[in-house]
């Protein structure tokens, strides 16, 4: 039985899905972390979750003997660049046809089920991808929480913490987040929240959960947070505005059929003012897109494109049934 292998390797979890030659879904697997392997100990961990992920699926497979084999195709979606990770998988996996790509390419394919568009990934960070038919390609944002991440969680928890201390010296509106954030981290003071963070003891992941908390005082209707909210998906809408613009011109593209789809996936998107912002801003620009969530998560749209890698075609309707795991 000939077997694909798709993969959804991020900041959090390792996602990984295998597909048979009919295109039906045999198993599936989560594990941990498996990015920033240029850090110290970034390779082995890397080595370590595959290793133990793929033991996983293979053992819901063929619980007997979960022993590696080969794969016809293997394509792994990743955070961050590619060719360390390359050189660790191809040690790893033993496939004809193994395919290592930027994260936002398995999740652009999933989205649009492998057809042309543009993806906005918005979690922790953020960045953008979109393809046409002519096959040009772009890429915008993913610069990291140092030099981007524009609209993304860590963005917005960064504005939470702006927020406390606008307040603090007096040149930002009083916000019901101040005593809320003092409160759940358990600080006393500005100086002391401020503090947390410029030592480490918070986390860059930790500042990016702050969005949560911001979406949840602005559906209490502070102004304040409604605010920092809307200028994430503002951001957000930029961006994917020069994508538009550039790879589906309206001169071309702007038919009643044939509109090319704007999707969207990440933890910020679970804020409807966010995505009712992004949606508006972007609407009011090009009438003509349209925008709606993926058809398909990341890990599925790796497994497509291990299919792809192939030569082997799967229909819409066999997505459809992908849809439903």
């Amino acid at each position: 039985m000939g077997l694909f292998l798709g993969v959804d390797g991020g900041q959090t979890t390792t996602k990984m899905v295998v597909g048979d030659e009919l295109g039906v879904i045999r198993g599936w697997a989560t594990g941990g972390p498996s990015n920033h392997t240029e850090e110290p100990g970034g390779r082995e961990r890397l080595e370590g979750v595959t290793r133990t992920t793929l033991r996983q699926v293979l053992e819901e497979i063929n619980p007997a003997n979960p022993e590696p084999f080969g794969f016809v195709s293997a394509c792994f979606g990743m955070t961050g660049e590619t060719e360390i990770k390359q050189q660790v998988l191809q040690s790893i996996v033993l496939t004809r046809h193994l395919n290592v790509v930027h994260d936002s390419v398995n999740a652009l394919a999933g989205a649009t089920g492998g057809e042309p568009g543009v993806i906005v990934i918005a979690g922790t960070g953020s960045v953008l991808r979109g393809i046409n038919a002519e096959g040009q390609e772009l890429l915008v944002g993913g610069w990291g929480h140092l030099f981007g991440d524009e609209g993304s969680a860590y963005a917005i928890g960064r504005e939470a913490v702006r927020v406390a201390l606008a307040e603090f010296d007096q040149i930002g509106s009083p916000s019901k987040l101040t005593p809320l954030l003092f409160e759940r981290l358990g600080v006393r003071s500005a100086y002391e929240l401020k503090d947390r963070y410029y030592s480490g003891t918070f986390s860059r992941d930790h500042l990016a959960g702050l969005s949560v908390w911001v979406d949840e005082v602005a559906n209490m209707g502070d102004p304040v947070c409604e605010q920092v909210l809307k200028r994430a998906g503002l951001d957000l809408a930029q961006q994917a505005s020069l994508l538009v613009a550039k790879l589906f011109p309206q001169k071309e593209y702007g038919t009643a059929t044939g509109r090319p789809v704007v999707s969207y996936t990440g933890g910020v998107f679970k804020s409807r003012l966010i995505r009712e912002t992004f949606e508006r801003a972007l609407l009011e620009q090009f009438p003509y897109v349209q925008i709606c969530p993926p058809l398909l998560p990341p890990v599925l749209g790796s497994l497509l494109l291990a299919y792809r890698s192939a030569g082997v075609v799967i229909l819409r309707d066999q997505m459809s049934h992908w849809a439903q795991h």
